[in-house]
């Protein structure tokens, strides 16, 4: 916080508006009171003042203390908020007017004044004034509730909506009593094959396009439920496709009773369902079959799904529960991306799936009360879940579909669409069990019903008539399984891509982030030691990722899966006792994505990389955890609270998390089995007979010496800017050395988005130097040539924990370093041997000159650097140290 000798008064600006306003604000503030230091209460980031974050996850009481603790004994000169009605941040205005008091000041959208003091209450008064009377006319206006209700009295088919909107949410206090009536079995053995059942209803032409694709891949039996026909099907098939079985009935059945009808006289361990205007590809039912030997207790394994050329596609295969907006229907098909095989969905398609048959009968088939048609399958696969059974896509089985061939012969598009809402509704009615999850579907199906009529869509009118009575109805017959971790792994966050299998013992990698590209050290280390791991064992990675894209080729070739799982958090982080960095990867979509995968691969062991994925070590039983520590980091924190100067709040705020840290991390080693630190003295730290040191490496054959000359007077700093240190490292080096260099060009590679951990961390450290020697580049794949070009690498740390890979990186290159102490943190290394080692920015600046100028002197260092590397750090050899503690531990 900037102090002047005599302590200015502050205007501190509570940004409680929209968006816009919030923006404007600040400056509003700042120019009614130029002699004031500004201070910027606010959720996010300001463009001008001193930003205290409001978070709005935690209590007014700690908000308060986070603003008066950075305010601290100076004078108010105003406390200014923006008063808004229907703008959330009313904590935010009471705390505004709990710390200026006298001094408060209000400001409506329009930017007008008002205060509590005795001068200005007729400002307040007029102020209240007109909110009644602008909140009237909106009121009046189209979209107001007056306005709305006067239109409903002269329509009165339209003020039935909202009436039918709170039956429906009304009726859900009083779900019924009464259990649903399935027939439920234990699973049972059937003889190994394939039984087709294909429901008809007057598609003799449809089945004379699919059955010869479909008979080529010899099923074991094929039954057609010849469905109320009148086109003489059942004549064509004994003529002339005598082996198929056919099963008639004289009166139009629903789907769900149809291919009920078919699965009682199956015969086969599978069981699979086609529509009749599915065009089956090749190989269609071996590839669905072979899902049920790779992925344990499945239920079910659903094709991909293609439409006609020139339609557009409605389905594919991948559906998932995501709605990305009120009116959205919950349940959507998203296109799998290139490579995507064996994803977890949340139910297959019941044209168009393979499932087991044992699984089919004991949850009772198909459920009765989905009639005609639609979401059968949706309820089916739910149910499965509820289980235990999973479902997947399996994208190299494909069809072509002629979407509603059958149904829009005797429905319109209109019934066909209140079929899928009523439909929906009775699914949630009878297949949620968790009374919580219940409520807080229903109340959004019942909502968007609401909006969707209003609007003026029949179907969504007729579903919203039958809701109360629908949520009266049966309840689920059995309480099982966690519904919430189903919808989770199935919300179209997670994504599975195969890889390489060979049959070896399996190792799961589980990882923050996408190891590769290399864009920091952390995926360097990873993916280096993933590529030796991959020599004994089978590897599957489960890593988080910020947008699902097909992994690259490098991943794909080094393991045999890579499952990944989108970050979808925001900057709002649950408050509690653990530290905000584990609360930012706390996700039940992973969870649940790496519970399935060590139960499909049977993984002996689970690698968890950096401390905040071990809050996932419970879940990775019955497979033995390794912990590997980047860095030991409560040391990292304690570093950074003693050897920088924060503002009183950010000092409190770091206090408090480097408390959670120290709590987390120690329960953290008694949780796993093995834990990996970078150098002895982390593993001293940890000071427990399970940790094991694997320090850091560098690839020896990339990174070698070049024969060219460096650029005389080139500096080289590698960090990324989203590590605090690196940018605490470089604003370190602008402030205190770079001055007392001439000559010198800096060359900067500080990693993807830089310049938003500078704003986030209130670094503006380029532009305060102002100085055209200065480059600085963003994230770069190959850092080679950098290295190359550079005369001096620099690492002017002051706080750092594990060791730093650029140190050996440099090193293996054939480069001169000169380093703080913390830039080689954990490493033995022996200052002016294989590094110039200073913690003054008079002696870091002294040996970067005398490097310069003595070039002799930088050769010899260069030497020892590439010789002292070649020892004991090339990958492979830390590799094959890898592989040994796995073998203990698997062993």
């Amino acid at each position: 916080m900037a102090r002047d000798a005599v302590l200015r008064p502050v205007a501190v600006a509570f940004c409680s508006g929209t968006e816009e306003l919030n923006r404007q604000f600040p400056e509003r503030i700042a120019r009614d009171y130029p002699d004031a230091e500004l201070l910027v209460v606010a959720e996010f980031a300001p463009l001008r003042g001193e930003w205290i974050l409001y978070h709005v996850n935690q209590s007014a009481r700690a908000n308060l203390a986070r603003v008066r603790s950075a305010i601290g004994g100076r004078e108010i000169a105003v406390s200014a908020a923006l008063m808004m009605p229907r703008v959330g941040y009313g904590a935010m205005r009471w705390i505004a007017v709990l710390t200026g008091g006298r001094r408060f000041a209000g400001f409506d959208e329009r930017g007008r004044r008002f205060s509590f003091r005795a001068a200005e209450l007729g400002s307040l008064f007029r102020h209240a004034a007109w909110r009644v009377r602008e909140r009237a006319r909106w009121h009046l206006q189209p979209g107001g509730r007056i306005r709305a209700w006067a239109r409903r009295l002269l329509h009165p088919s339209e003020a039935a909506i909202p009436l039918l909107s709170w039956a429906g949410l009304s009726s859900m206090k009083f779900r019924g009593s009464r259990r649903i009536a399935r027939i439920e079995n234990s699973p049972r053995e059937f003889p190994t094959g394939i039984t087709v059942v294909i429901p008809s209803r007057n598609g003799r032409a449809l089945l004379e396009q699919m059955l010869p694709a479909l008979m080529s891949q010899n099923p074991s039996e094929t039954i057609v439920v010849d469905n109320g026909s009148d086109d003489g099907t059942a004549g064509w098939l004994a003529s002339t496709y005598p082996e198929v079985r056919v099963e008639v009935s004289r009166q139009p059945l629903s789907f769900a009773e149809a291919v009920n009808r078919g699965i009682e006289r199956a015969r086969f361990s599978k069981v699979c369902l086609l529509n009749n205007d599915m065009a089956v590809g090749p190989e269609f039912l071996a590839i669905l079959e072979r899902k049920f030997e790779r992925v344990p207790d499945l239920f079910c394994a659903t094709a991909q799904i293609f439409f006609p050329e020139g339609k557009r596609r409605e389905e594919t295969g991948k559906a998932v529960f995501r709605a990305t907006d009120p009116l959205d229907f919950p349940i959507r098909c998203e296109e799998p991306l290139p490579g995507e095989d064996e994803t977890y969905v949340l139910y297959g398609s019941a044209g168009c799936s393979l499932y087991n048959t044992a699984k089919l009968v004991a949850v009772g088939g198909f459920g009765l009360i989905y009639h005609p048609a639609y979401v059968e399958d949706l309820d089916i696969g739910y149910r499965a879940w509820q289980r235990g059974w999973p479902t997947v896509l399996a994208a190299g089985a494909t069809v072509i579909h002629g979407h509603r061939a059958t149904a829009a012969r005797y429905y319109s598009e209109t019934d066909l669409a209140a079929m899928v809402e009523v439909n929906y509704l009775r699914f949630l009615a009878s297949a949620i069990i968790s009374p919580a999850l219940f409520s807080k579907l229903w109340r959004a199906a019942v909502r968007r019903l609401q909006l969707l009529a209003m609007r003026g869509e029949r179907p969504a009118r007729r579903a919203l008539a039958m809701a109360w009575k629908i949520a009266r109805g049966p309840l689920p017959a059995t309480n099982r399984g966690t519904e919430e971790a189903c919808l989770a792994l199935t919300c179209g966050d997670v994504a599975v891509f195969p890889g390489r299998r060979t049959g070896r013992p399996v190792v799961a990698i589980a990882s923050p982030y996408v190891p590769f590209p290399l864009s920091h050290g952390g995926a360097v280390r990873i993916f280096n030691l993933m590529r030796e791991g991959a020599k004994r064992f089978d590897l599957v990675l489960i890593a988080f990722t910020e947008n699902l894209n097909t992994p690259p080729a490098e991943l794909l070739e080094t393991c045999a899966e890579v499952v990944l799982v989108k970050r979808t958090g925001s900057h709002v982080i649950r408050c509690s006792d653990r530290p905000r960095t584990v609360e930012e990867f706390d996700s039940l979509s992973f969870r649940e994505a790496l519970r399935q995968t060590v139960k499909k691969w049977r993984a002996r062991l689970v690698q968890l990389e950096l401390t905040q994925m071990a809050q996932y070590a419970k879940d990775c039983r019955p497979a033995r955890t390794l912990l590997v520590e980047h860095d030991i980091t409560f040391d990292l924190h304690e570093q950074l609270l003693r050897g920088t100067d924060s503002p009183p709040d950010e000092r409190i705020e770091r206090e408090f998390e480097l408390a959670r840290w120290h709590a987390f991390e120690k329960a953290a080693w008694n949780e796993v089995d093995g834990i990996v630190t970078m150098s002895e003295k982390d593993r001293a730290t940890v000071g427990s007979a399970k940790a094991r040191c694997l320090p850091n490496g560098v690839d020896l054959d990339r990174f070698r010496p070049s024969e060219e000359e460096p650029e005389p007077g080139r500096l080289l700093f590698l960090g990324s800017f989203a590590h605090l240190p690196n940018l605490l490292a470089m604003e370190f080096f602008l402030r205190e050395i770079w001055p007392h260099l001439t000559g010198m060009r800096l060359h900067v590679i500080a990693g993807s988005r830089h310049e938003y951990f500078m704003q986030y961390y209130k670094k503006s450290l380029f532009t305060e130097s102002g100085d055209s020697g200065i480059l600085i580049d963003d994230f770069v794949a190959d850092v080679r040539p950098a290295y190359r070009k550079a005369a001096i690498v620099i690492a002017p740390l002051v706080a750092s924990a594990g060791t730093n890979i650029k140190i050996l990186e440099a090193m293996a290159m054939g480069k001169a370093i000169v380093s703080t102490s913390w830039g080689v943190n954990g490493l033995a290394v022996s200052g002016g041997e294989q590094v110039f080692i200073s913690d003054t920015a008079e002696g870091f600046a002294a040996a970067i000159q005398e490097l310069s100028v003595q070039p002799q002197e930088r050769k010899r260092l260069e030497a020892n650097g590439r010789a002292w590397v070649e020892r004991a750090f090339g990958w492979n050899e830390i590799g094959e140290r890898q592989n040994s503690l796995y073998d203990e531990l698997i062993l």
